[in-house]
C-alpha cells in the first residue's frame, strides 16, 4: 500500500508519496494535487518496471 500526503504550501498544495523517493508534485488544489500525485505515481512505477526489464534483458544477454 503507498501513502499518499497533501499539505499546504503558500497558495498551492504539495503532494508526494514517501514510499516512493523523489516522487511529488502540486497543485492549485486539493484534488489538482491528488490527480497529479497520482499521475506522477504511475509514471514513477512504468518507469521502475521498464528500467527493471531492461535490466533482466541485460543480465539475460550476458548470460547467453
Amino acid at each position: 500500500m503507498l501513502t499518499f500526503k497533501i499539505e499546504k504550501d503558500g497558495a498551492e498544495f504539495h503532494a508526494w508519496c514517501p514510499e516512493l523517493v523523489g516522487c511529488h508534485t502540486h497543485g492549485e488544489t486539493v484534488g489538482k494535487a491528488l490527480d497529479n500525485l497520482k499521475d506522477a505515481v504511475q509514471l514513477y512505477l512504468d518507469t521502475m518496471k521498464e528500467e527493471e526489464i531492461a535490466k533482466l534483458s541485460a543480465e539475460m544477454l550476458v548470460e547467453a
